[in-house]
């Protein structure tokens, strides 16, 4: 586990800490901004971050669920090693993690802070309880007035302020719209969703290049599909026809774009304020939604429309503008990166890695061998070249991926002869990670290599 030590980085020591934005929003996978090349959508206050600082192109989530997804951007630790694997499951914080999580870090380090709109974490990392000075509960159009009041007080010590956004999030009420429900506080959703059924075919966006469901899908994609769920993906994949899953990622879209607005409000309000050249500001989402890929909607899942999200950090005259491909765990990865520009060591014994030297250097030599996305139902490994992912159950429990020459995931490799030996790197590569993370969860039904070799 982390321990706490928490003094002056020497590279940062005699520098004048940065003011630092946070901003979050629920359920946008990577390809959500017209920056990607998405010709659907505009999001201009996302576009203008990417123009003038860093994209991260291959950033995944810890888990591609909300409540352990956070808890890992908040903590710098897998949440399955506090216990919590997917929404729902109850957290057990250790002192250590609860007093090294990322608001407690930043107030030690000296900052006035501020936590706006959506939390859904545990009681341990609700934000009054977790190092901030404020908190603003509303997570959609009042959210940007109360960060803005928050960004432009007179103060002689530097801010961190998070904007946490409920959007694109309500597309998980698109199939509700479409079965005619009501939802209470979601009509946005069902006039979106009228509007969407006026239009012909060509006025909505095409279906995706990946929208056929592949051969040799593991089961645990069914098999962990609930009917019962908000977002019934599995009864969704079996009922929905073309036109729907078109209405389906138009919603999206718009939703995505009604987020982008209010994100734009707080960015012209730093640079109203003359605080462009002193703010870091450092943009992600939680997890994706898969937007009708292999015919599916929601999140949950290892395919990279759910474990891929936004992360672009913008720090003028520091961070050079470009794309960068590395391997970046944004649940891992987000902690050690603000303690680093805070002018603080991270907590001892994270598994994340400071994004300082990727954003401000096209030079690093090595980065990363894989990085691995946890949740429930298996584990992700994503290197260079392959994903592999291996379920808990089913038949077929095991998926490899050439994401260089397929990256619309549509070849399963796993039962290939010819990949066989890479199939047993990444098996090698899991159990690594077992060993490094404590990961006594994946023991239980990894396919090592030294099985496989017997």
């Amino acid at each position: 586990m982390v321990g706490c030590a928490v003094s002056l980085a020497s590279s940062a020591a005699d520098e004048q800490p940065p003011n630092i934005l946070l901003i979050i929003t629920d359920q946008q996978h990577a390809d959500m901004m017209s920056c990607t090349g998405n010709k659907f959508l505009n999001t201009p206050a996302m576009d203008s971050l990417a123009r003038d600082g860093i994209r991260f192109a291959n950033a995944y989530v810890a888990n591609p669920v909300c409540v352990p997804s956070r808890i890992s951007m908040a903590t710098g630790v897998m949440a399955g090693r506090l216990g919590v694997l997917n929404n729902g499951d109850k957290a057990s914080v250790p002192l250590e993690v609860d007093n090294s999580s990322l608001g407690k870090m930043v107030k030690r380090a000296g900052y006035d802070t501020f936590y706006g709109g959506k939390v859904h974490m545990c009681s341990e990392l609700e934000p009054l309880n977790a190092g901030y000075d404020e908190y603003f509960k509303d997570q959609r159009e009042a959210l940007p007035g109360a960060c803005i009041d928050f960004i432009e007080r007179k103060r002689d010590r530097p801010f961190f302020a998070v904007a946490s956004f409920i959007n694109p999030h309500d597309i998980c009420f698109a199939y509700r719209a479409y079965k005619g429900k009501s939802q209470k506080g979601k009509q946005s959703v069902e006039h979106l969703y009228q509007q969407a059924s006026a239009m012909s075919p060509e006025q909505l966006p095409p279906l995706p290049d990946n929208f056929r469901i592949p051969d040799l899908e593991p089961d645990a994609i069914d098999l962990y599909s609930k009917a019962n769920a908000v977002t019934p993906a599995g009864t969704m994949r079996k009922v929905y026809d073309q036109r729907q899953w078109q209405i389906y990622r138009w919603i999206y879209c718009r939703l995505t774009e009604q987020v982008d607005r209010h994100i734009g409000r707080i960015l012209d309000a730093i640079k109203r304020n003359g605080l462009d050249q002193n703010t870091l500001i450092i943009f992600t989402s939680d997890h994706g939604d898969m937007d009708a890929c292999h015919r599916l909607a929601s999140k949950g899942r290892f395919y990279e429309q759910s474990v891929r999200v936004p992360l672009l950090m913008r720090y003028k005259g520091r961070i050079t503008h470009r794309v960068d491909t590395n391997l970046v765990s944004s649940g891992l990865d987000l902690l050690p990166t603000v303690c680093d520009y805070a002018g603080l060591e991270a907590p001892k014994g994270l598994l994340g890695k400071s994004l300082r030297p990727l954003a401000e250097s096209d030079h690093v030599d090595h980065w990363r061998d894989y990085i691995v996305t946890e949740n429930h139902t298996g584990r992700m490994i994503r290197t260079v070249d392959f994903k592999y992912c291996v379920y808990r159950d089913g038949g077929l429990r095991e998926s490899l991926v050439d994401m260089r020459n397929d990256p619309g995931e549509m070849d399963n490799l796993a039962t290939a002869p010819r990949h066989a030996s890479t199939l047993r790197q990444h098996r090698r590569f899991l159990e690594q990670w077992i060993q490094a993370s404590d990961d006594k969860d994946a023991e239980t039904f990894a396919i090592t290599a030294q099985r496989d070799s017997k």
